[in-house]
């Protein structure tokens, strides 16, 4: 699908209603493809594949103090023409013919296409030879976990996955250049079950790249060993210890937990209505002054990385936290009010059918001084974190609960026996002020962090360097 972006352009200007005052046109186009692959002692089943292919464009239209939006679903470049001249009937059928605009367009001028508006069945996810080089990857990785499991006992069963897609946007907004951007993503998830005894474990690692080149770089023949001894140790980990304790978050497990009560707590809207305890703390100290961090959706090659926001304004840093005090917030062109009226390059959606929200794109903690073994040493007793899975934290109070999926307890300054179950309990404003050690070992997360917000999931980055909260709440799930 080829758009004229000048022609669209002067029709989206051209066409505003007394009253309103912008409007902008997301159009988006993703190319999605998921394949499993089961490997268990019963059955070693055939691969389940899956495609999608989706094309829409919502526009808004903005006037002061509210804003409305219309979807229109499978565009082309006649209903796009009409969807910004008469929203209001982007289902009638009228649209399926090109409408007398009013405005004589120009000669085709394709400045901007939608390559993955016309999926090809000879390159990429879709084609064949890529389909085969998938399957051959999920096969060796499931095989080679059933051999090295297969001396292990009771009953075993190897996952491995893909989700794949390609996105493409374009997003025209009056008094604005176009935007456009092409997001390849890939995760792979190997995951390896054993039940012995009466017990079971589960070890997993799931890998994010940006193409299947790059996956298979990523990965050794040998990637599955890591997986069978987790699994293993899983079987005789202990209950969590419970109470207060010095926790050390590796890198980079620590970044989910700060991307919960700092991400999400410092996103405009909840600042706007009230719902974060750091409301009024701009300015303030939130935290010791050896913390730093920022959200970054320019750095090359993070998870979150973007070139443009879903609302077309350029990828930028924003220092959120500068040694130790708050220095901003993270917004969207509706709420750009709590940011001096300038949107931070954080208004981001799941797909053309949800609203833009403030959401965090990559979070980059800049590294401190300690070296991490020397961290370690000097921590007597307490909880080493590796794995951090799903939570929920409290906007307004800024309460949180995070489940902890794979740590180790501390025993005189050395890492010891695994535990599972653990469940971290706190406030953000406490535990920002607890972290008293920061490593100098900063990492990025190379598996595929999703932040989750009005059931809107966007796939998000983290660097983190190993970090020590002097103290937190360490409980199982039901304390």
């Amino acid at each position: 699908m080829l758009v004229d972006t000048d022609h669209l352009g002067r029709i989206l200007a051209g066409s505003l209603p007394a009253g309103v005052r912008a409007a902008e046109m997301f159009i988006e186009s993703r190319l999605s493809l998921s394949i499993e692959r089961r490997d268990t002692d019963e059955d070693a089943g055939a691969p389940r594949v899956r495609r999608a292919w989706e094309t829409g464009a919502p526009l808004r239209r903005f006037s002061e103090g509210r804003h409305e939006s219309f979807v229109l679903d499978a565009p082309e470049p006649g209903t796009l023409e009409a969807l910004a001249l008469h929203p209001q009937a982007v289902t009638v059928d009228w649209l399926s013919d090109r409408p007398k605009l009013g405005l004589p367009p120009q000669t085709l001028r394709p400045e901007a296409r939608l390559d993955g508006a016309a999926p090809s069945p000879e390159t990429g996810p879709w084609s064949a030879p890529w389909l085969d080089r998938a399957l051959a990857l999920l096969d060796g990785w499931a095989a080679g976990l059933r051999r090295r499991a297969a001396g292990a006992g009771g009953t075993i069963s190897a996952t491995a996955s893909l989700e794949t897609q390609i996105q493409e946007v374009l997003i025209l907004a009056t008094g604005k250049d176009p935007a456009r951007d092409t997001r390849p993503s890939l995760d792979a998830t190997i995951m390896l079950a054993i039940e012995r005894g009466g017990r079971r474990s589960e070890a997993r690692v799931t890998l994010s790249a940006r193409t299947l080149d790059d996956l298979v770089a990523m990965t050794r023949e040998d990637a599955p060993a890591g997986l069978f001894e987790s699994a293993v140790e899983g079987l005789g980990a202990a209950e969590p210890p419970s109470g207060a304790m010095a926790v050390i978050f590796a890198p980079p497990s620590g970044g989910f937990l700060l991307h919960e009560i700092c991400g999400h707590l410092l996103e405009a809207d909840h600042v706007l209505r009230g719902d974060s305890p750091f409301v009024a703390a701009r300015g303030e100290a939130i935290a010791p002054a050896a913390l730093t961090l920022a959200d970054d959706g320019s750095v090359s090659g993070m998870r979150g990385s973007l070139r443009y926001d879903d609302e077309g304004i350029p990828a930028r840093r924003t220092p959120l936290i500068l040694e130790g005090t708050l220095v901003g917030f993270l917004s969207d062109r509706l709420t750009s009010h709590a940011t001096q009226g300038i949107s931070t390059g954080n208004g981001r959606r799941q797909s053309y059918r949800d609203a833009p929200m403030p959401r965090m794109t990559n979070l980059v903690i800049e590294p401190g001084g300690a070296d991490p073994a020397e961290i370690l040493s000097s921590t007597p007793s307490g909880l080493y974190v590796t794995r951090l899975g799903r939570g929920r934290v409290d906007p307004a109070t800024g309460r949180f609960a995070l489940a902890v999926e794979e740590a180790f307890r501390i025993v005189s300054g050395r890492i010891d026996a695994p535990v599972r179950g653990a469940v971290l309990r706190g406030r953000a404003a406490d535990l920002l002020m607890s972290i008293d050690a920061i490593g100098n070992d900063p990492k990025p997360d190379t598996g595929a962090p999703l932040c989750v917000k009005g059931d809107q999931a966007v796939p998000f980055g983290i660097m983190q360097p190993t970090l020590r909260v002097a103290s937190m709440t360490v409980s199982g799930p039901d304390r």
